[in-house]
């Protein structure tokens, strides 16, 4: 089986090095059938296995990216290509490598130093180790010297969490961007706090973002594997959008985006093809009448966008990833069977489910197409929003979608409220007000399961006993059960208009954009990071109303007494000044002001 190159070349564009100069590789010995997930294809590795190629007489490099499903560096991957053996400890996840392929050489072996536990994949009979996708060999320099940045910068940031740090020398390997700061779709959508958001840029409303601002960034910008555009705008309306992507793409980025998809004109379509980018779809709506009530009349437009682009880059599992978003409302719960429909005929590669953000602050009120959608009454509550996931998930499998549900940030949903969410995947009823007329659907058995996928957590008794097939030692747990419950502040910045934030469901910035640096290990920094080692959410947390994290520990019941009471306070005091017209939070902000800055004072010296 052979790997055929991940980027085709387009004719109308310049190729990089890493391109021009690539290399078919094929996996050899070791190596199962090519299996996908999320579209995408990728192979299995045993404990052994072997990359073959061309030789060539010159030194060139081979990139990859790696699966490893242990959280604590204990898995490592050495590689012989011919003029020595690198070891390299593998991070959880999917992460890239680059390795130095020496001049003359047709075949690398690799070897994993531990398998992945028979007891997490009871099902599958066969020794797994790591997954590999992507493989790339090429003579592109600058290129191996940026991946080898990403790789040495993830796994000293994955160390940095296992010691327990709160100040890194790590940068995030996820940095959050605001590539572009107007939007095309004017009055905004119902649901965007546009004016506000653009209140809190203030002098960097119009602040550029080019390839200055990448270079200013240093290693902010060299060692991150994920860009994640958080822009309130249109990234497609930027001048200077290709460039961007070339900088990107050229120094082994993943970006992440949001667009309406209002303008995916030909010429953009063009833009994004064979480019390592997930493309998020803000759509919320099955029919053109939900969408106008929402947004415009333009829901016909962007599906004719969708296909075309679909269709030119060839399909699903493809280079730009497709995600379509919807957002549960009043307004459009009841088009979730056809959402997830939608999805299936459009071949989309993923759908994703996002919540609409809890702001109590939030007082957006709007006349749309015969719709009077006020922000408050569209917020679903908690319960419904879990049966609402149930429902998705449920769909999604029988439909053959895959389903990104970020209410499941963190993880532990189907666990923590299973009798909500098995609900939500068995009934449709009026009294929930979830999709009354939509089919009963039967009572929900296991997912069915790819030969590769792994199967729900075994009792640890049962993992116990389970032997390494390389070293040998009792395997107790996959290296994850220490972790923090969130890991953004350490993994992640958001370097904003509108300020720096820790994560992307921050309630406000903890520094001016300009601050960045000093942001990142600021006492307010270290401090979150101290609370969540220690089990406890940091203030900025419980603040963070957004946070499906926090969510979904309030609603289970599982967060200590006095931070219920703080967030039920802080739920009443949202309620209290929506009605009273913000006069509360107007009266409140000048005291709190005035109490930091005394706080702030030198105190006077104690008597002895």
């Amino acid at each position: 089986m052979t790997f055929l190159n991940v980027i085709q070349p387009v004719s109308q564009r310049p190729q990089p090095l890493f391109v021009t100069t690539m290399t078919e590789v094929t996996c050899s010995d070791g190596f199962h059938e090519e299996e996908r997930e999320h579209g995408q294809p990728f192979r299995w590795m045993t404990e052994h296995g072997a990359l073959t190629f061309a030789a060539a007489p010159l030194e060139r490099y081979l990139e990859l990216w790696t699966l490893s499903e242990f959280h604590d560096l204990s898995q490592r991957l050495s590689v012989d290509s011919g003029s020595g053996v690198e070891e390299f400890p593998l991070v959880h996840g999917w992460a890239p490598l680059s390795i130095v392929v020496g001049a003359g050489v047709d075949r690398v072996k690799l070897r994993a130093s531990r398998v992945f536990p028979a007891a997490f994949h009871p099902d599958d009979q066969r020794v797994l180790a790591i997954r590999l996708r992507n493989l790339r060999l090429h003579a592109d320099t600058e290129r191996h010297s940026f991946v080898r940045r990403q790789q040495v910068n993830g796994a000293m940031n994955v160390r940095e969490i296992l010691e327990s740090r709160t100040a890194l020398q790590s940068t995030p390997p996820s940095l959050g961007i605001d590539l572009y700061g107007v939007c095309n779709v004017k009055p905004p959508c119902v649901y965007c706090e546009w004016d506000y958001s653009k209140e809190l840029e203030g002098d960097h409303v119009e602040t550029p973002f080019t390839r200055e601002t990448l270079a200013e960034w240093g290693p902010f910008f060299d060692n991150a594997v994920h860009l994640v555009n958080c822009s309130i705008g249109e990234p497609f309306m930027m001048r200077n959008f290709d460039e961007l992507l070339d900088v990107f793409g050229n120094t082994g980025k993943v970006l992440e985006m949001t667009t309406n998809g209002q303008i995916l004109t030909e010429r953009n379509i063009q833009k994004l093809l064979d480019r390592q980018i997930d493309l998020y779809i803000s759509l919320d709506a099955a029919t053109a009448l939900t969408y106008s009530r929402l947004r415009n009349d333009t829901f016909d437009k962007i599906l004719r966008n969708l296909r075309r682009l679909i269709a030119a880059k060839g399909g699903r599992g493809r280079f730009p990833h497709v995600f379509l978003v919807f957002m549960p409302m009043r307004c459009n719960v009841r088009e979730l069977d056809d959402f997830v429909r939608l999805c299936a005929d459009l071949q989309v590669d993923r759908m994703v489910l996002r919540p609409l953000n809890a702001s109590p602050s939030s007082v957006l009120d709007w006349e749309r197409n015969g719709h009077h959608f006020s922000y408050q009454d569209e917020l679903l509550p908690f319960d419904e929003l879990v049966r609402v996931s149930g429902r998705a998930a449920r769909l999604a499998r029988d439909l053959g979608v895959e389903l990104s549900d970020q209410m499941d940030f963190g993880g532990a949903m189907r666990d923590l409220f299973t009798e909500e969410f098995e609900r939500g995947a068995t009934l449709a009823t009026e009294d929930n007000h979830l999709l009354p007329g939509a089919p009963v659907l039967s009572p929900p058995g296991p997912p069915p399961q790819a030969p590769a996928v792994i199967a729900e957590p075994v009792p640890a008794a049962a993992i116990r006993d389970t032997q390494s097939a390389i070293e040998g030692e009792p395997v107790t747990s996959l290296g994850g059960e220490h972790q923090p419950v969130c890991l953004e502040p350490w993994k992640s910045l958001y370097i904003l208009r509108r300020g720096v934030m820790p994560c992307c469901y921050g309630h406000g910035p903890i520094a001016p954009m300009e601050e960045y640096r000093t942001a990142w290990n600021s006492p307010v920094m270290q401090s979150i990071r101290g609370e969540l080692l220690e089990g406890r959410f940091h203030d900025y947390c419980l603040r963070s109303s957004a946070c499906p994290i926090v969510r979904k520990h309030q609603a289970a019941h599982v967060l200590p007494l006095y931070q219920r009471l703080y967030l039920q306070a802080r739920h009443w005091w949202g309620l209290l000044d929506r009605r009273l017209g913000g006069v509360p939070n107007s009266l409140w902000r000048p005291l709190k002001g005035a109490l930091g800055r005394l706080r702030a004072l030198p105190h006077p010296p104690s008597a002895t």
